[in-house]
């Protein structure tokens, strides 16, 4: 048995458990010969090459089902097509890592220059935006927010809310007219924007927004509202439809409502 390895000489050489050789037996992967005398399992030059191809293909992420149906039907045309595959996957993967990694720099990039913005009225021109709105005006207790929410599954799915932690809620133009600030709406955005989804959806087109930033509970609300509103007919302006509130900083983020950060966007047009 000089030409053949033992199973622990195996694991140590190439460093993996000798339960993980076990394992390969019981799948079929990699068969040792069994000494029934000594009950001993060799493995021989043979298996060595092929156990060094399988975790070859193991450390490339491929799964041990792949890695088994391939062994069982080896040529060139099927080894292109897993690593084909493979890549595939990969690409997936770094994309979605990118993705994710803007957003966190979004999110970092927000909460790090907020400071700054604070308490400033600005004037923004903010893109077209696609969603639902959700009506609250008249719930009155949980069970009707969750029949709501129920109702607009298909898209929380594919929101904001989940795709960039940004939860939206909405004055409608009428209510900031009559300085009525406390009946709102949830603004579910659509990201990415499904072509079969935008016949239904509310657009909200492209816009010049005034706009403030501020830190505080939610109970600030009205106040900074009928800042932006006097500024509005201070300037020569009139609002041009609903706002959109960003809660940027919520409960959700931050056990203190000192530290909640909301944005107030108001669309407005110049009288004429």
């Amino acid at each position: 048995m000089k030409d053949k390895f033992l199973i622990g000489e195996l694991s140590k050489l190439f460093n993996i458990s000798t339960d993980t050789l076990r394992y390969y037996d019981k799948i079929n992967l990699v068969k040792p010969e069994h000494n029934e005398n000594n009950d001993y399992r060799y493995y021989s030059i043979r298996n060595f090459f092929k156990l060094s191809r399988i975790l070859f293909l193991k450390n490339l992420d491929i799964s041990l089902s792949e890695i088994k149906k391939y062994m069982s039907n080896k040529n060139t045309n099927n080894l292109l097509c897993l690593l084909k595959k493979k890549e595939e996957e990969i690409d997936i993967k770094m994309n979605k890592l990118v993705n994710l990694k803007r957003k966190i720099q979004t999110k970092l990039e927000l909460l790090e220059n907020i400071e700054g913005q604070l308490d400033q009225i600005i004037i923004k021109k903010i893109p077209q935006r696609i969603g639902e709105f959700i009506d609250m005006n008249n719930v009155e207790s949980d069970f009707e927010i969750k029949q709501n929410l129920k109702r607009n599954e298909n898209y929380l799915k594919i929101s904001s809310w989940l795709i960039e932690g940004q939860i939206y809620t909405s004055l409608s133009k009428e209510n900031m007219d009559k300085r009525i600030f406390n009946k709102f709406r949830y603004f579910i955005e659509i990201v990415p924007v499904d072509s079969e989804f935008c016949k239904q959806l509310k657009i909200i087109p492209e816009n010049e927004y005034v706009c403030i930033t501020f830190l505080g509970p939610y109970r600030d609300m009205g106040k900074h509202y009928q800042l932006l509103i006097h500024w509005i007919e201070e300037n020569g302006y009139q609002i041009a439809g609903d706002s959109i509130e960003k809660n940027i900083v919520d409960y959700d983020f931050s056990d203190s409502e000192n530290e909640y950060i909301s944005e107030i966007q108001i669309p407005i047009i110049k009288k004429t």
